[in-house]
């Protein structure tokens, strides 16, 4: 951006005393070599301290003030020299119109670099003196078309392969069932105990009497949002920028959810999530670390089969899923995975979600599909709306991302919540 206006601004000017350019320089001559060297190196002197801004802003996400205050006095000094340069270049327009020079051989001369500058779209549109200089948000949080907030967005040679998105991972969200609702409360009767008396019934005797009780339960709509703000300008310039917004805001809503799933409270705007039910099975702690891991959770899934549901699904930290496939037998081999081929994260036949958002050292395993539901009522989305406080009038947008719903816990003990660590000695 700055190196077309970084060439010496080559001026052919006439002196007023020779009448052409073969004569004695004058001391305007003088001068404007000297003006075509400070106005060079002023700008060579900006684009460093652009760098540096940039390089500033990159490390301590702000400027310093000293490089801040730098970039604004040399700024000011090429406007200066802007105008002197404007000034002198009339000066010698009006001289020639003066001196009613001869038309050379029916043309009109090749203007000079320097007329060719000061007339040209990028001078008259103030683009010379603004372009990359306008530094008012640099200590806003704004996305805007300044070099750290997202300008730096505009240049393709600098974003090429940068804004890779993350691979599409297995969530909580896969392994339970999910439906749409129109309302912002769902009601739904659990089965809260049941005594079964069934038994041989003799010949005319009275048959036995089961018991089956319930209670109603309702689970409210919550809603997951979070938004950003940018410029116009920049989303318009830089249309990946766009697409990223967009990505990492659904990431976003994605990561909360799944927190909420898991731990949510339930108090207030919280969803109430399955690790904090108080109905769902605990699992004791190993007796001691004999008992490997794998052999853990191999008994907390038979533990769900003798409550009669099948289990669909494993929730563990990536640290403990980790060091579960780094298993390795007496002889050093790995045990749990051939590492050339790899394999599908399974455990005992069974799906292993890997999530960041349970704790590590902590699992949750269960009948996802039959034990708890989820309930859309918005299903995650992306908006964009000018009409904010101000922004209208400054040219700006407001990105929201935002989602609605509600988790049903149908059957708490189709789930199995424990740790991994063994029981302290």
């Amino acid at each position: 951006m700055l190196k077309r206006y970084l060439m010496p601004l080559n001026l052919q000017l006439f002196s007023a005393d020779t009448g052409g350019a073969g004569g004695t320089k004058t001391q305007d001559d003088i001068d404007l070599k000297k003006l075509q060297q400070d106005f060079t190196d002023s700008w060579k002197s900006l684009k460093t301290l652009l760098d540096q801004q940039a390089d500033e802003m990159r490390a301590h996400g702000e400027t310093s003030t000293k490089t801040a205050t730098s970039i604004q006095a040399i700024e000011a000094k090429i406007k200066s020299y802007e105008t002197e340069l404007k000034g002198i270049t009339d000066k010698y327009k009006d001289l020639e119109t003066k001196m009613n020079r001869p038309d050379l051989g029916g043309k009109e001369r090749p203007k000079t670099f320097g007329e060719k500058f000061i007339e040209g779209e990028s001078y008259k549109a103030g683009n010379v003196l603004t372009a990359r200089m306008e530094y008012k948000g640099f200590f806003r949080k704004d996305l805007d078309s300044t070099t750290a907030h997202g300008g730096i967005l505009v240049d393709p040679q600098r974003i090429g392969g940068m804004f890779a998105q993350p691979d599409a991972r297995f969530t909580m969200r896969q392994l339970l069932n999910a439906t749409g609702t129109t309302s912002n409360a769902i009601e739904y009767i659990l089965e809260t105990g049941f005594v079964n008396a069934s038994a041989i019934a003799v010949e005319k005797s009275l048959k036995p009497t089961s018991d089956i009780t319930f209670d109603i339960e309702s689970a409210t709509v919550k809603t997951i949002a979070h938004w950003i703000p940018a410029t116009r300008q920049i989303v318009a310039d830089a249309p990946m920028l766009r697409n990223y917004i967009d990505g990492r805001l659904m990431y976003g809503l994605e990561a909360t959810e799944e927190a909420q799933l898991l731990y949510g409270t339930g108090v207030g705007d919280n969803i109430a999530g399955i690790m904090t039910n108080a109905n769902i099975q605990v699992m004791p702690q190993r007796a001691d670390a004999t008992t490997t891991v794998v052999d853990h959770l191999r008994r907390a899934m038979t533990r769900a089969v003798l409550a009669g549901y099948p289990m669909t699904g494993i929730v563990l930290h990536p640290n403990d899923w980790t060091e579960i496939e780094l298993l390795k037998g007496t002889d050093g081999h790995y045990i749990w995975i051939n590492i050339n081929t790899g394999g599908d994260a399974r455990l005992w036949r069974v799906p292993v979600v890997e999530s960041t958002s349970i704790n590590e050292g902590e699992f949750l395993a269960g009948a996802f599909g039959l034990g708890a539901q989820i309930w859309d009522r918005e299903q995650a989305n992306i908006r964009v709306s000018e009409h904010h406080t101000d922004y209208f009038a400054r040219n700006m947008i407001a990105i929201l991302a935002e989602e609605r719903l509600a988790l049903t816990v149908y059957r708490p003990e189709a789930f199995i919540k424990g740790s991994l660590a063994p029981v302290a000695v």
